[in-house]
């Protein structure tokens, strides 16, 4: 069963069938969020985060069960982007990148790919990347049968460009976590260069401290050299906090632009919070 763990909640009252707000989704294997963006001026008008296990229920009892939930889902949009943040996902060089290529290397990587269906995407970067998924069928037949008016992302495209973007300055290595329910999506840029994107799996703060140092010994750099941006499910003045500022001493947050918070209720969070979600 689905649980709603956010609702903030702005204008979202049904003014015609179909409306031009723009509605946002992000589909992992523990969490769907849906946002709406208001089409005039851009604003968030609402979110609603969902958590659930995949592994445990269908896609079909999923998607039904949250929109009985969903004050969002019960209005039409003409205007529907869906993110995918999946693990089973790959990042190929645009010079070797072929459609038979990223389905060879998903294989390689995350095994056979029966009942499901490759997805690729462009990243907006230089030296370009491309992004290639798969997504179960059974995933897909959810999407299809529940959206209308769809269009088909990868939420570690947005991840990626945010990461390598010419704004940034790397005198050292960057450490860039969005934390979901019961996973983490990772990527290190050291040199100038992009290391790794990755989506961990995890259930308590030991898991994330490990996949963070992990990952450095790995590139054989040092936590304290190297900024550690956060965002999502974090708070300060927690265990896990503590923990990691103890072997971090450089921590950022990835804060939302303001003008997509100006909803009263988002108050109730941390600005943090929802970035992973508001970035999209």
């Amino acid at each position: 069963m689905a649980k709603k763990v956010v609702s903030v909640y702005g204008d979202i009252s049904i003014k015609s069938p179909f409306n031009s707000d723009q509605l946002i989704i992000e589909i992992g294997n523990h969490h769907i969020t849906c946002l709406v963006k208001l089409s005039i001026k851009g604003e968030l008008s609402a979110i609603e985060v969902y958590s659930f296990d995949s592994f445990e229920e269908e896609w079909y009892d999923i998607f039904q069960d949250i929109r009985q939930k969903s004050k969002i889902l019960n209005r039409g949009f003409i205007d529907t982007r869906v993110y995918l943040n999946l693990p089973e996902t790959v990042l190929i060089p645009t010079n070797l990148f072929t459609e038979s290529s990223a389905t060879e290397y998903l294989e390689l990587i995350h095994g056979d790919s029966i009942n499901q269906v490759v997805k690729t995407e462009s990243v907006a970067v230089e030296p370009g990347i491309t992004v290639a998924t798969k997504i179960k069928r059974s995933l897909l037949d959810a999407i299809n049968s529940n959206l209308m008016m769809i269009t088909m992302h990868n939420a570690q495209t947005v991840f990626i460009e945010n990461l390598m973007s010419p704004k940034r300055s790397y005198n050292h290595s960057l450490l860039k976590v969005q934390l979901y329910t019961g996973e983490m999506l990772l990527g290190l840029m050291y040199n100038s260069q992009l290391q790794i994107v990755q989506l961990y799996n995890q259930d308590t703060p030991e898991d994330i401290l490990y996949h963070l140092l992990n990952v450095l010994e790995q590139y054989n750099l040092k936590a304290e050299e190297t900024t550690l941006e956060l965002s999502g499910y974090i708070e300060i003045k927690t265990p896990l906090y503590e923990n990691i500022k103890k072997v971090f001493p450089r921590i950022t947050f990835d804060m939302p632009a303001e003008e997509l918070i100006a909803l009263h209720d988002f108050t109730k969070y941390p600005k943090h919070y929802l970035t992973p979600f508001l970035n999209l």
